[in-house]
């Protein structure tokens, strides 16, 4: 029985060991001082920029020159200061050497094959007169 017992007692006292006892306050403080750990918030998230970018306002018009990818099926329209991918044009305009304006949206995040051109996505294209 006294062993029975004393199994009891160290079953016991082991599942009380991995319990942490609470929090004391110091045993002595002057009023006004505080020994207790500062507590520091943790570092905010970067906040995005909200000033709207010309490329992400969607119904833009770009105009330029049409031509091929180096991946096939790829149509870039190159504008003299940026290159878009165009995505959704009406291929019986925008062809190879075309001069174009499309209007649409630019998604520079979207995942694409193609390997250059900020892809954009054409709600409108037509050649340009000239």
């Amino acid at each position: 029985m006294r062993g029975l017992a004393a199994v009891l007692l160290c079953l016991f006292l082991a599942g009380c060991a991995g319990q942490q006892a609470p929090p004391q306050a110091p045993a002595s403080s002057s009023p006004g001082t505080d020994t207790s750990t500062p507590i520091i918030p943790a570092p905010l998230p970067p906040t995005l920029s909200t000033t709207p970018s010309r490329a992400l306002e969607p119904g833009i018009t770009v105009r330029g020159t049409v031509s091929a990818g180096v991946e096939a099926g790829c149509l870039i329209l190159d504008t003299g200061t940026a290159q878009y991918l165009l995505l959704g044009a009406d291929t019986a305009i925008a062809v190879a050497g075309a001069e174009v304006e499309v209007t649409g949206k630019a998604e520079p995040g979207a995942m694409t094959t193609c390997q250059q051109g900020t892809p954009f996505h054409v709600e409108k294209t037509q050649r340009v007169n000239g």
